[in-house]
């Protein structure tokens, strides 16, 4: 059974939230305007070592490339907010999908948050 998990960026969400209702308060924001990625596993994938490693991988390249960190140049507030938003979203992710192996890989790659 294939399943998929959508990665949402709600640090980034509210970083662009502020930033834009700062540049133009009289423009209501969207919370629909966060962009969204589906990661596609397998159960089966979160049961050995490698299958965890692989679907943690596609974890991190889909919260790195919604935050905004896979393109472009950034300043060092961008990029330190970019990088708030990735391990905000993968630490989300891991949570929402509640697997010991995946949850052991996160905690053991040096990015906890929270």
């Amino acid at each position: 059974m294939t399943r998929k998990l959508k990665v949402f960026p709600a640090i980034a969400i509210a970083a662009f939230a502020l930033a834009a209702a700062t540049a133009r308060a009289d423009v209501p924001l969207s919370i629909e305007l966060a962009p969204k990625i589906s990661v596609d596993y397998a159960a089966e994938d979160l049961e050995t070592q490698k299958g965890v490693e692989n679907v943690y991988r596609k974890l991190r390249k889909a919260s790195r490339r919604v935050c905004g960190i896979d393109g472009g140049f950034l300043n060092l507030s961008e990029k330190t907010l970019a990088q708030k938003c990735v391990d905000d979203t993968l630490a989300s992710a891991v949570k929402k999908i509640d697997r010991p192996l995946l949850t052991a890989l996160h905690d053991s790659s040096g990015r906890k948050v929270g």
